[in-house]
């Protein structure tokens, strides 16, 4: 017990440095862009103003994006449906959280009446109107997945090759192998994913159709929609396709789909 102890805490101790040091960047970049938004009231450096309102902007952009796009935790169960109601719950209570604290933002300074907290109204504003634009996208995503799943049954299918990441915290990959192995699909969900994630190629369980599309749920637990990514290629597939397969890929939207 001890030898695993010391042997953990080498490599914790830079991690938690590294989080401690971006913890304090942010939190100066926050103080400094606030400080300059309040130079608003000043006869003679009032155009500070500027570059503090882009700051806190940029501020909380991202900050929104980290948290609505967060990956949701890993579970041991595949079940992509079940899958699917967790992702949907945790992006609600995301949203929630953030609409909670856009809320306070708004009305601390009025109640408080203390001139130097109103630009928090700003920022809560800020929180309000970026966080719906990464919710919808989201709820999207959602429905096209549940649609899916809602047409195709899943099954086991591996191995996951990712070919390379993609804007957009999208994926290129390949699943399966020999005459059941998928073209390059642009796969994508409700969290950010990248080529160096580990994890993903022991293959997943697949609800779609091999050359069209579909819903994977990843050994980690994450809903990918996949969607072929070349459209010529995709036209020769489903040119091939017979009236069942054409009709079973109508049903589950995925003709409508776009990489």
């Amino acid at each position: 017990m001890t030898r695993s102890t010391k042997a953990d805490t080498p490599s914790a101790g830079p991690h938690r440095r590294v989080r401690w040091r971006r913890a304090a960047v942010w939190s100066g970049t926050t103080l400094a862009g606030y400080a300059m938004t309040l130079s608003v009231a000043s006869d003679t450096v009032y155009l500070l103003a500027v570059p503090g309102v882009l700051c806190l902007l940029t501020v909380v952009i991202i900050g929104v994006h980290r948290v609505q796009r967060r990956r949701v935790n890993p579970s041991a169960d595949a079940d992509p449906r079940r899958r699917l109601r967790l992702h949907r719950a945790v992006v609600l209570r995301r949203y929630g959280s953030l609409m909670a604290l856009a809320a306070v933002l708004c009305a601390v300074p009025f109640l408080a009446d203390v001139m130097v907290l109103y630009p928090l109204v700003g920022i809560g504003l800020g929180v309000a109107k970026v966080v719906h634009y990464f919710l919808f996208g989201q709820l999207s995503l959602l429905r096209a997945q549940a649609r899916v799943l809602s047409v195709y049954e899943p099954e086991f299918r591996g191995p996951v090759r990712i070919v390379l990441g993609l804007d957009h915290g999208r994926l290129c990959l390949r699943v399966g192998e020999g005459q059941r192995r998928s073209p390059r699909m642009v796969a994508r969900g409700v969290a950010d994913h990248h080529a160096d994630e580990p994890g993903i190629a022991g293959g997943g369980r697949f609800a779609g159709d091999d050359e069209l599309g579909g819903v994977l749920v990843t050994p980690g637990g994450d809903l990918l929609l996949l969607v072929p990514q070349d459209g010529k290629d995709r036209a020769r597939h489903r040119s091939r396709a017979d009236a069942e397969r054409k009709a079973k890929e109508r049903r589950a939207g995925l003709d409508r789909l776009h990489p």
